[in-house]
């Protein structure tokens, strides 16, 4: 029989080969003429493996709606199809698409400075709907933008959440000038180019300054400098955080001898040009630093400050 035959071709659907065989077409690819299919139409679900959809096998019309081309497997419904038939496609962004619909989720959005999430949307409908609209089928999509922001582990979550709920120009992600992303933490952030910490709040005080992201953010000056600026003397990184000097002392390899942390402009000891190496070691004492200088003799090191 041809259902027999049929159970032959197993990776068909039987009831498509079966129906494709009994009507023949036209001889030469087994299919009728245009627009009108070789199989009783199932109303079954068949997966479109250009779109990453699923369509039905219905008349041309109503959206979805497109005759199954043999050889090609049926399923009962959109979810069986997507979840079968395109497991390798974001189960979210197949049920959405084969429906001519967005998943309203959350994806994170990669390739520039600005990591963040952007929300699976309508790109009419502006931010945060990412823009040029979503494609990738096997990204993962997230129910809420601070899961997917937890997928940022590396960026503050709050930042990130901030930043990607409101969307921005549309281009690097950031609002206007002088208007930031987010609300306004307090906590602080490293600064990489000074080699201190700022904080995370409205300009105009001494060190305040709306985090950029993609950086962490800490709750005081001297856990940002020990962990956000870890390569950085934390004495120098917590003066500078605070528009200061450490008032310790440092070497100075080029005249072998140890100078004050300080304001060049208050004279000597003070480094003069001002110390900017804040990798640099800083010591408590004069003494302390000159021991470092261990070839010289340390009254007279101490002396020559």
């Amino acid at each position: 029989s041809v259902e027999e035959c049929c159970a032959r071709l197993n990776w068909i659907d039987n009831d498509v080969c079966v129906g494709d065989s009994e009507r023949g077409g036209d001889g030469n690819s087994g299919h009728n003429p245009p627009n009108q299919p070789d199989h009783e139409l199932s109303n079954k679900f068949w997966a479109d493996y250009s779109n990453g959809s699923c369509k039905q096998d219905c008349e041309l019309g109503p959206f979805g709606c497109a005759p199954v081309p043999p050889p090609i497997a049926l399923y009962d419904s959109i979810e069986s199809c997507c979840s079968m038939g395109q497991s390798w496609v974001n189960v979210e962004y197949c049920i959405s698409r084969s429906t001519g619909d967005y998943s309203n989720g959350w994806v994170v959005h990669w390739g520039d400075e600005n990591e963040k999430c952007v929300k699976d949307c309508n790109p009419l409908d502006g931010p945060p709907c990412s823009n040029p609209e979503h494609k990738d089928g096997s990204a993962p999509i997230y129910y809420s933008v601070e899961e997917c922001c937890a997928r940022l582990n590396w960026i503050d979550n709050d930042v990130c959440v901030g930043d990607s709920e409101r969307g921005g120009d549309g281009n690097s992600g950031h609002n206007p000038p002088n208007q930031p992303d987010h609300e306004l933490s307090n906590k602080f952030w490293a600064d990489y180019e000074s080699g201190s910490c700022k904080q995370d709040c409205e300009p105009g005080p001494f060190g305040c300054e709306p985090v950029p992201p993609p950086i962490a953010l800490y709750d005081s000056i001297a856990i940002c400098c020990a962990m956000g600026q870890s390569w950085v003397n934390v004495e120098y990184c917590t003066s500078r955080s605070i528009g200061d000097y450490s008032n310790g002392w440092v070497l100075n390899w080029g005249d072998e001898k140890c100078v004050k942390d300080c304001s060049p402009e208050n004279g000597p000891p003070c480094s003069n040009p001002e110390h900017e190496d804040g990798s640099a070691p800083i010591y408590a004492s004069v003494e302390e630093c000159c021991a470092r200088l261990s070839w010289i003799d340390n009254d007279v090191c101490t002396a020559s400050k």
